[in-house]
């Protein structure tokens, strides 16, 4: 039984009075399974009036007519079995090769190669190496760095922090070296500022673009969020020409279900003499993404994986409310089932303490204290610092409130603290010094404090992470993103819960967010070992905590999808077109390499299917629809009479009843108690003693369990089960013992139920639904009367006289079961070849047309290379606007703030009451959105029109105009309940959609808009919402020169040594402290000779 089929039971308020459950037993759960009997025939019809498609579907349901219906069944069957399978695709499959690089265990190095290219081992480097280190290198960084000396790409895969950037940073000196051209590619504006000082520090010739901010763009090194690049390589910049080496730092950003596709249009679009590093936390199908670029590029890639961890972690559980922490993985990886046993008896021991809300979130009080007492622990055991990682901004606040109690910092640490707070809020107005945000974050930050979520304002998010990296903050709150990019590690980590609200369901956290997060715990050359711990506020199983804790990472899955602007845009450059883009996509590669093992498994069913000979099938057949379809009426009688206000009053002990698992079908059980489970839905547990077979009921959990009929040699076991799994109940109840706790007592009820059965040969007696239960309702009535029908047509049928009935309905069942493995191994197949999305690739095509984009040529017109200026919002919406001329009458307030509807995304609690002046230019969005929607959906596209008209939020409106009004931002703050840096976000975004549009009204040929959707970029970049940098070079070098100060004061040196560290300390730290925190505005050097005097 699979792990699905389960759900665990914890804080039985009703024990049983007979016998009680070991602790740790899940009960068995309703698996939903759908039977389909209809078949889909699909036609395609021409839409003469776009070349499109459009679908219709006939379906034919069963009917009473057996005779008619076994033919078409037969006819379709053979069909689908003789039909030609191999086809000419496999000549189409990509064949790459790959060669295992020989290297010592703890690393792993294979290359991939195009076909026809013949494997050359790596040279040895001749000459001085590009750069040198202080350290000894890794095995991973050295294989990958002899990639680079050869000139070839490589994948490396390694855990956070184990020092994947040493890879990237010779790739950029080797470049310089050489005198080539090299772009450093990054998820995120702060990581690729936090590059820009790294690297500017070192090699001098950096640039830096982010779309806000362009720091000398005619450098060697370019670094650059990947949204820049794949602007300049749709554009054709020079300096994608240029270019020798391209690196992608975090390409695991590739799966983002948002951003992802963006990775992927950057990396076709690239030239094939272009090098590639790609820096990646590990992910199991690594050598399958360098196959892709192998051959996307023709060009070997190598693959440098390892998952050693430069600092092994120690897992532990706080089962929450107790009084410890159970260690359940050591440093070897080794899963300890007793500890993990004994952290879920004490959860169960403490109860309903600390339970955390149906979000997954706050317990009040109670979960508060679990964290308190953890992080007092962690820090009277000197396991600071610590990230603790909740899922909701207002989780970190309230937390970290609550740990602010304790005070974790000296006097001189809070005065530095205080110091640097200062210099970095020096750049805000002194209004904007009284935002209720920085006077409350202070307080904390002086005891060692931290909160980070994107609710901050950028400035104290980014003075909050330099506190936390010279070690001022011992204890960080922080939502999962911290977890992403900067390099921000700590000794300790903790979960504040292991479910997660995702936007659908409360769920597990995934092994995959449990590896990002984790893998931050840990400071390499700092720490032995780092420290993870998981609070739990309600059982689970082993499996699912060794899913979490020790599972793998989340695979590197394509995440491609069609965008307008992609199609517009590959419809304008000359050379390629949108099919260009979806035949070498990753998301098609990752089908097509799948050809091969699909193609073996269609072979295997249809070789598996032809050995099943039987006679008279056409009867055989008839009868096992039949079959069905009673099963199908008995699942709607089974549903109805499984509603708890009919069951209940019939569970009493001793009453016999059948269960159905999913396949799992359980003979006569009795029932001994039951109990009602905490939830929103109603849910009972019923304690049922079950016929198992010898090797199940050895078992500790019901994942193992396998029924066994009364007939034959088993053994009876109490497991529990949800109500819902209750298929028959019976008239009839057994006598039961007062102690089943041993086995003959259990035997003895066998035998009294197997002398039941004996008497009862047609079968027991069942409850009548409606005469015994009182389930009066027309449907009730309904299903027992084609129940009726049914079982006598069942009864009636010729087969059912035949002595072989029982091994015959098995074979035709197991026939049955392989042809469906073969239709749909068929239709993998038909998907796996065909060039995917093409469907939606002409959908977008037809609404692009329908609206004026382009012609039936594919050839874009003038809306469609507007439409190719905007990516930021709906470049459909906002380019009819411009057409309807809706900006045209509107202010500049106004235009900016019906613009911010396209670039908040976030919820609010409630609508903001708007005037007449934004009110009517909403309703003109809102009319346009729905017959963009409208156009789309005639055009087949899959769409909801209320939720895409929804999704234009109208939240930030009044708080923007008022903003680009001249407002202060303290002011608009009491507008609204959005956290300030979400506010500062939204217009920074909207900084960005405004120069956009800039560009679509200059395309247009507006000089008058141009005019207006410029002044509107110059009054949104204004005060907080215009700060790029959270230390001036003055402040800087005051903070750093205390840091180092404060580290000469601990330590042990005599006046005579003064003079001596503080030239060292000068012209080493210093000066590389002072320079990584700072970004520039301009291209002028730091000169390290003005950070040399201490006195």
């Amino acid at each position: 039984m699979s792990d699905d089929a389960l759900f665990d039971v914890f804080d039985q308020d009703e024990p049983s009075a007979i016998i009680e459950l070991p602790k740790n037993v899940t009960a068995i759960e309703q698996v939903t399974t759908t039977t389909t009997t209809t078949t889909t025939t699909t036609t395609i019809i021409k839409d003469d009036e776009d070349d499109g498609e459009k679908i219709s579907n006939d379906k034919r349901v069963w009917e009473e007519d057996d005779d008619q219906t076994d033919v078409n069944i037969k006819r379709t069957r053979t069909e689908l079995l003789t039909e030609n399978s191999s086809g000419g695709f496999f000549e189409n499959v990509p064949r790459m090769q790959i060669h295992t690089v020989e290297t010592i265990e703890s690393c792993l190095h294979e290359v991939v190669l195009p076909p026809n290219f013949e494997y050359v081992p790596l040279k040895a480097p001749v000459g001085p190496p590009a750069k040198e280190y202080k350290f000894n290198l890794d095995p991973f960084q050295r294989e990958a760095i002899t990639c680079l000396q050869n000139n070839q790409s490589v994948l490396v895969s390694a855990h956070t922090s184990a020092g994947k950037t040493v890879v990237a940073e010779y790739a950029v000196a080797m470049a310089l070296r050489d005198k080539q051209r090299v772009i450093y590619t990054t998820p995120i504006k702060a990581l690729s500022n936090q590059k820009y000082r790294e690297l500017h520090e070192e090699f001098k010739d950096v640039g830096l673009m982010t779309g806000d901010v362009t720091l000398n763009p005619s450098a060697s090194c370019l670094i650059m969020t990947t949204e820049i690049l794949r602007s300049m390589l749709y554009r054709g910049s020079e300096i994608t020409r240029e270019v020798a080496w391209v690196i992608f730092d975090e390409i695991h950003y590739l799966r983002d279900k948002e951003r992802g596709v963006i990775w992927e249009e950057t990396i076709i679009l690239l030239p094939d003499n272009v090098h590639y590093v790609f820096l990646s936390a590990t992910i199991p199908n690594a050598k399958q993404f360098a196959e892709w670029i192998s051959f996307l590029h023709n060009q070997p890639c190598h693959v440098v994986y390892t998952d050693v961890r430069p600092v092994p972690l120690h897992h532990y559980i706080y089962p929450a409310g107790a009084d410890g922490l159970h260690l359940v993985v050591d440093e070897t990886g080794k899963f300890r089932e007793d500890n993990f046993s004994s952290a879920m008896a004490t959860l169960r021991d403490v109860g309903d303490a600390a339970k955390g809300d149906k979000r997954g979130r706050r317990g009040g009080l109670k979960t508060e204290t679990n964290v308190f007492k953890i992080v007092k622990m962690i820090m009277e055991r000197n396991l600071a610092p610590v990230i603790v990682f909740s899922f909701s901004k207002k989780d970190c606040e309230t937390y970290a409130c609550a740990i602010a109690k304790l005070d974790f910092n000296s006097e001189d640490e809070k005065h530095l603290v205080e110091e640097v707070f200062n210099n970095a809020i020096d750049l805000l107005s002194d209004e904007d010094k009284k935002l209720p945000q920085i006077n409350t974050v202070l307080p904390l930050l002086k005891k060692g404090v931290g909160i980070h979520h994107s609710g901050l304002l950028p400035i104290i998010k980014e003075t909050i992470e330099i506190l936390f990296g010279e070690g001022l903050i011992k204890a960080l709150f922080a939502t999962e993103t911290f977890s992403m990019g900067l390099n921000m590690p700590a000794r300790t980590v903790l979960f504040t819960a292991a479910r997660k609200f995702d936007g659908k369901e409360l769920r597990w956290i995934t092994s995959g967010e449990y590896i990002q997060m984790s893998g931050r715990a840990g400071r390499r050359g700092k720490d032995e070992r780092g420290i993870v711990v998981l609070i739990i506020d309600e059982r689970m199983s082993p499996t699912t905590a060794k899913e979490i804790v020790k599972g793998k990472a989340d695979p590197l899955n394509s995440a491609f999808k069609l965008t307008y602007n992609m199609v517009l845009n590959l419809l304008r450059v000359e050379g390629i077109n949108p099919e260009f883009m979806l035949e070498r996509s990753f998301y098609q590669f990752q089908h097509f390499s799948s050809i091969p093992a699909l193609y073996e498994k269609l072979q295997t069913c249809e070789q598996q299917y032809d050995s099943i000979k039987i006679e008279n099938e056409d009867e055989v057949a008839s009868y096992y629809k039949l079959k069905k379809k009673l099963e199908l009426v008995q699942d709607q009688i089974a549903i109805m009479i499984n509603e708890p206000k009919y069951l209940l009053s019939f569970l009493q002990p001793g009453r016999l009843v059948t269960v159905k698992c999913g396949d799992l079908n359980f003979d006569w059980c009795v029932v001994l108690n039951f109990h009602k489970k905490p939830g929103e839905k109603p849910l009972y547990i019923i304690d049922v003693l079950a016929h198992l077979t010898f090797e199940s009921a050895a078992q500790k959990l019901t994942v193992e369990i396998q029924p066994c009929p009364l007939s034959e040699r088993g053994e009876m076991k109490v497991i529990p089960i949800q109500h819902t799994l209750i298929r028959d109940i019976s008239a009839i109840r057994v006598y039961i013992p007062d102690d089943l706790r041993t086995k003959e007592s259990r035997q003895t009820i066998l035998k009294s139920v197997q002398d039941i059965i004996g008497r009862h040969p047609l079968g027991l007696p069942l409850l009548d639904p409606i005469r015994d239960m009182g389930i009066k309702s027309s449907d009730m009535i309904s299903y027992i009367k084609q129940y009726s029908t049914l079982q006598t047509r069942l009864d009636e049928h010729p087969l059912t006289k035949n002595s072989q009935l029982i091994y015959i309905y098995e074979q035709y069942e197991r026939k049955a079961h392989i042809e469906k493995q073969v239709i749909d191994a068929k239709n993998e197949l038909k998907k796996a070849q065909s060039l995917l999305q093409i469907g939606d690739l002409k959908r977008h095509k037809r609404v692009l047309r329908r609206l004026g984009y382009c012609n039936s040529a594919d050839v874009i017109d003038l809306k469609g290379r507007v439409a190719c200026e905007i990516d930021t919002g709906d470049e459909l919406v906002t380019t009819e606007l411009l057409f309807n001329g809706v900006f045209n009458d509107l202010t500049v307030s106004q235009a900016c703030a019906l613009l911010s509807c396209f670039v908040f995304q976030e919820k609010a609690n409630e609508m903001p009451k708007l005037p007449q002046e934004l009110s009517g230019p909403l309703r003109l969005l809102q009319e346009t959105a729905r017959r963009v929607a409208r156009v789309s959906i005639e055009s087949k596209i899959d769409m909801d029109e209320e939720r895409y008209v929804d999704g234009f939020k109208p939240y930030m409106m009044d708080v923007v105009k008022a903003w680009v009004d001249g407002q202060s931002f303290a002011s608009i703050c009491k507008m609204t309940t959005i956290f300030e840096g979400s506010i500062v976000r939204c217009m920074r975004r909207l900084e960005e959609l405004l120069r956009q549009m800039c560009c679509a009204a200059k395309a247009i040929g507006n000089s008058e808009l141009e005019a207006k959707f410029t002044e509107g970029t110059q009054k949104i970049k204004r005060d907080i919402s215009n700060e790029i940098r959270s230390l001036t070079p003055a402040s800087a070098l005051a903070l750093v020169v205390k840091f180092e100060m404060l580290d000469w004061l601990r330590s042990d040196f005599d006046d005579s040594d003064l003079n001596q560290l503080a030239t060292q300390l000068a012209n080493d730290r210093i000066t590389r402290s002072m320079k990584r925190l700072c970004v520039e505005e301009s291209n002028d050097e730091v000169n390290s000779k003005d950070f040399v005097h201490l006195d």
